[in-house]
């Protein structure tokens, strides 16, 4: 068992590095910063003067189990596919001292904190999408500098805040640019995951009311067009409880090209959801638990148990008409029960931290059956 693996006497010794490592860590996250600007700085800079200069659109079939035009023409609905995505999918390997913490918050705790999650590592958005990855979940945090309302997207902005993407505005613009050049492509969805700060510290705010309308407002500026809002969705229907219950979900013919925001459950979504329960004004689609399955407001709904999933399947999918969104895994751990059950499940949006990627790396990755990811469910 794991609590054996450390004697008493070492895991203490490493509790108190802890008080040592830990504002080496915290102060490490300035310059982490300044990487992160130069590292997307860099990053953008190459995809507008090279990566896109003689680009060739996305072939979407090779990443579908299915035949897209046939599921085009016989009028299959985006609620009927699965798609593949990642969780945190911004990640990087933290600084060389929050690693250090991390290892004696390992040893402290009887490995119960995984060192192993401060090597964690994604693609870059650009690369994911190349791959077939079409939902990417993105964490953020609200910073108020000047009077000015902006949004940077990592795991921990006051100790690991390693990104590929950091700048949420420049993320957003990323994701855009692929979408442009590849304006045939499944739909992608991004979940957005406020982090729940729990008091203001520095320029860093408590996401708020205020500040969901200001992250609206500014994925409506930089996705323009290529933004399907909560009110394209719903059509001439008054609410989303209405749409669901005509089983009125979008064909997949009108979602093509079109990027979709989810709002992660979190302290503001009430207050969100209140301001217009209809959802019609908002841009981004709140995402909500098992328990508001039968509420008006209700679309996507998180399920992050497949064995939960399956469980509610029959209620939240074939008789609520929701769309699920499951995690498949939680890096550094995966089990083949859980990646059957995944697959089991039926759920639309199926997040892995074990994805296809540029490195290919050898322990192991999850798709669906025969390397797709996207397929029909059911």
């Amino acid at each position: 068992m794991a609590i054996f693996k450390y004697g008493p006497i070492k895991a203490i010794f490493a509790l108190l590095s802890c008080l040592v490592l830990m504002p080496m860590a915290m102060g490490a996250v300035d310059d982490m910063t300044q990487e992160n600007i130069q590292r997307q700085d860099e990053h953008m800079d190459y995809l507008e003067n090279e990566f896109y200069a003689e680009y060739t659109p996305c072939d979407e079939q090779q990443f579908a189990s299915f035949d897209i035009d046939q599921a085009i023409a016989d009028g299959v609905k985006f609620n009927e596919v699965a798609f593949l995505g990642t969780h945190n999918s911004y990640q990087l390997p933290a600084s060389e001292e929050y690693k250090k913490l991390s290892e004696a918050l390992d040893i402290a705790t009887f490995s119960i904190a995984s060192s192993q999650k401060a090597d964690f590592k994604m693609d870059t958005l650009t690369e994911q999408f190349e791959l077939g990855i079409r939902s990417v979940e993105l964490d953020i945090e609200t910073i108020v500098e000047n009077g000015e309302v902006s949004f940077v997207v990592s795991h921990d902005p006051k100790i690991d805040n390693a990104s590929n993407c950091y700048d949420f505005e420049k993320a957003l613009t990323e994701i855009k640019m692929w979408s442009d050049a590849n304006p045939d492509h499944l739909p992608i969805t991004v979940i957005i995951e406020p982090k729940k700060l729990a008091a203001p510290i520095g320029t860093m705010k408590t996401f708020t009311l205020p500040y969901a309308n200001a992250c609206d407002e500014l994925i409506r500026d930089v996705l323009g067009d290529t933004l399907l809002t909560p009110a394209d969705m719903m059509g001439e229907y008054e609410s989303f409880g209405d749409m669901r219950a005509d089983d009125g979900w979008l064909p997949l013919a009108d979602t093509m090209g079109k990027v979709l925001v989810l709002l992660h459950d979190t302290t503001v979504t009430s207050d969100y959801i209140k301001q217009d329960s209809s959802i019609k004004t908002q841009a981004m689609f709140p995402m909500l638990r098992y328990a508001d399955r039968n509420e008006s407001y209700a679309s996507f709904i998180i399920e992050n148990k497949p064995s939960d999933a399956i469980r509610h399947n029959a209620e939240s999918i074939d008789k609520c008409n929701l769309i699920v969104r499951t995690r498949a895994d939680s890096y550094p751990t995966y089990s083949e029960s859980r990646y059957e059950q995944t697959l089991a499940c039926g759920s639309q949006i199926i997040s892995t931290d074990y994805p296809v990627n540029t490195e290919n790396r050898n322990d192991h990755v999850f798709t669906f059956d025969g390397g797709y990811t996207v397929q029909l469910v059911g």
